[in-house]
């Protein structure tokens, strides 16, 4: 007998990018907030699915003390952490937590700014 097909994911909403931020210090030692693409060092780019946000993703942001803006599904790749920065389009988002699977990740993201990608 046959074994049956497994379907494989697909993350048809888009691609964003994943980034760090540069380490930039004011005159009086205060890290600077990102403002432009150059701010930041590449870590990958993935495709994403846009997921509904739960009401229990919503009690758990407010309990992890972040403004839940966009849930987004991935592929799994170890190299993302919630310390990292995603940018969709010109709106830069702070991972705020990540859930992973065998194969997944979800992504918790705070909106943070709209910043200059030129």
């Amino acid at each position: 007998m046959l074994k049956k097909k497994r379907v494989l994911p697909t993350y048809p909403d888009g691609v964003l990018g994943i980034y760090k931020a540069k380490e930039r210090m004011t005159d009086f030692g205060a890290r600077r907030n990102v403002e432009k693409i150059s701010d930041m060092d590449p870590v990958c780019t993935i495709c994403y699915s846009t997921q509904t946000i739960r009401e229990q993703d919503y009690e758990y942001a407010e309990r992890a003390d972040f403004n839940l803006s966009l849930k987004v599904r991935t592929p799994r790749l170890d190299l993302v952490t919630s310390g990292h920065l995603a940018l969709i389009g010109s709106k830069l988002y702070a991972i705020s937590h990540l859930d992973t699977t065998d194969m997944e990740m979800y992504l918790y993201l705070e909106e943070v700014r709209d910043i200059d990608i030129a």
